[in-house]
């Protein structure tokens, strides 16, 4: 009776390292599971943003991706068929985005300058021909539509408007002599409001993009 008390103890605790195992087993193939969940939508945010990343923040791009992969691979074997196929078509996606040139690498285009004068700077589009006396109401007009924009604005867009900008700052350089010392304050107040809005955009971007990551 003793022998049979003891065994019946022996085959509920093996019934018990056995429920254990495979509790553990599947909370295993859960979190690998959920790290694939993880990777799929960081993939997704990095296809979203890759028209926008430049060559400076790659290395930090591949070192989030293979953080994620690492994950993943030290469990592969614990997903589902399915699964493991969704995790290299990942990995082939994101060797695709490698693929794609820099966003600061891809130079602005001429009749996009064209266009972006001609929203941003409205009668003053033609940089070359404005005069001394309306060198500080084409600032103001220009602040006035960037203020106006920039909410919907991508890096991109605060490209074409730095590089309007600039070309502006070319035509007062040659018109300097004839501009007033009021002008001039007015002008380098608007050209600090500019670099202080885009500053402030790419902060904001920056940690929207930390909050996702």
């Amino acid at each position: 009776m003793k022998k049979l008390r003891i065994l019946g103890l022996s085959l509920a605790l093996m019934a018990g390292l056995q429920t254990v195992g495979w509790a553990q087993e599947t909370k295993t193939e859960s979190e690998v599971e959920q790290d694939l969940k993880r990777l799929r939508e960081w993939v997704r945010l990095q296809s979203d943003k890759v028209a926008t990343t430049t060559r400076a923040e790659w290395p930090s791009v591949k070192s989030d991706f293979a953080r994620h992969a690492d994950k993943i691979e030290s469990g592969f074997q614990q997903l589902s068929e399915n699964s493991k196929r969704e995790y290299l078509e990942l990995k082939a996606k994101f060797q695709e985005l490698e693929s794609k040139p820099f966003y600061d690498e891809i130079p602005l285009q001429a009749e996009e300058v064209r266009l972006r004068e001609k929203e941003l700077l409205g009668s003053f589009s033609n940089i070359q021909s404005i005069k001394p006396a309306q060198m500080r109401e084409a600032y103001i007009t220009f602040m006035q539509n960037v203020r106006a924009k920039r909410q919907s604005w991508i890096p991109r867009d605060w490209d074409y408007a730095e590089y309007i900008l600039q070309n502006l700052a070319k035509r007062k350089e040659a018109v300097e002599a004839n501009l007033t010392t009021l002008d001039e304050i007015k002008i380098r107040t608007l050209i600090g409001e500019f670099h202080t809005l885009r500053s402030g955009q790419e902060f904001k971007e920056k940690q929207k993009a930390k909050s996702k990551g």
